[in-house]
């Protein structure tokens, strides 16, 4: 996923700046590391990302190398082997993709176990949260600083007492892939596989053909606003910047009540932005573990200062990623799907 490769990117640095004069980056003799990014999701499928840094040194980009041949594991909280996680071929992101057939579930714990060879190997732990509580207030299409804008209106309940919930709102465009099904003989095949046959055998009769869509695993990553003082972005950025999420820290007793704002030149593609793709645009609203929460909020920090400079405090990214780098964040969310495009 696109979303997955621009949020790994921050564990690499390619060059530093300085405030007047350009400092070329020495050569590193450091040793490759595992970087592994992974949000487990209650109630789908355990997926992971898997990549090895690269040594920072001149004209060397900060795109992680993948790793097709990892042993990826997902283990219980006593360190039982669930299953082997297997990798999937794809190519929205630079860093490889592999998926099990567990389904998560919240209230649980789990442990990711990384070997990516000539490596140290990657351990990490996490606990997916409770089931989030959501409701949708209402939605309308308007303005915010003169930008067309789609509102939602959420109310999040509390988390129960004595504790803390990180709440994350974020929106996605999720890419589509349209196509035509023919069945031939008694079998079915798509026209993209079988184009040959397909114009070989579409006039004969009997040929029963009908469109199919195809959800990816691609997505765009659609900019988010808020106008709330309570959210953490608002001690990165301001309120009249765009992010990729909007973040809170949900006390005990407080339901959170506000307006997430996304961008609608994205909603529906080719009507204003000709590069907004078709598909189906997601907003979710998450609970996630805090580790992953300190990740999600630095990573907005670095989002405003991609390089390093004299006049500015390096950031520390977060990470739970014992041996490598990465993060494995639990994640318990409701999600909405909204169809603006014809698909």
């Amino acid at each position: 996923m696109k979303y997955l490769f621009h949020i790994g990117c921050i564990f690499s640095v390619a060059a530093l700046t300085g405030c007047i004069h350009e400092l070329p980056v020495p050569p590193s003799s450091g040793k490759p590391r595992a970087v592994v990014y992974s949000e487990l999701v209650a109630g789908k499928k355990a997926e992971m990302r898997v990549g090895k840094s690269k040594p920072v040194g001149p004209d060397i980009n900060n795109f992680f190398a993948p790793v097709t041949n990892a042993t990826a594991q997902l283990l219980s909280a006593d360190s039982q082997l669930l299953e082997q996680l297997h990798y999937v071929k794809d190519t929205a992101s630079n860093m490889a993709f592999y998926r099990g057939n567990t389904r998560i579930e919240s209230n649980k714990s789990y442990i990711i176990q990384v070997k990516v060879p000539d490596t140290r190997d990657v351990t990490a732990k996490t606990t997916i949260p409770l089931p989030i509580k959501v409701d949708l207030l209402d939605t309308v299409r308007t303005t915010l600083n003169g930008r067309p804008v789609l509102r939602f209106h959420f109310n999040v309940q509390s988390p129960p007492a004595n504790s803390r919930q990180f709440v994350v709102m974020e929106a996605l465009k999720q890419l589509v892939q349209l196509d035509t099904i023919f069945i031939y003989r008694n079998v079915r095949y798509r026209v993209r596989d079988k184009r040959a046959l397909y114009e070989q055998v579409k006039n004969e009769p009997g040929i029963k053909t009908y469109k199919d869509t195809v959800y990816l695993n691609s997505y765009l990553r659609i900019p988010v606003y808020t106008q709330d003082e309570n959210a953490d972005n608002n001690q990165v950025g301001g309120l009249n910047e765009n992010y990729n999420s909007i973040l809170f820290t949900q006390r005990a007793n407080k339901p959170l009540n506000t307006r997430l704002y996304i961008n609608a030149t994205a909603l529906t593609a080719g009507s204003i932005d000709a590069d907004v793709p078709i598909g189906r645009v997601l907003v979710f609203v998450k609970s996630v573990t805090p580790e992953y929460y300190a990740f999600l909020l630095t990573y907005e920090k670095v989002r405003r200062n991609p390089g390093l400079n004299s006049l500015i405090q390096a950031i520390q990214i977060r990470s739970n990623a014992f041996g490598g780098l990465g993060v494995i964040g639990g994640c318990s969310q409701v999600a909405y799907y909204l169809y603006y495009d014809e698909l």
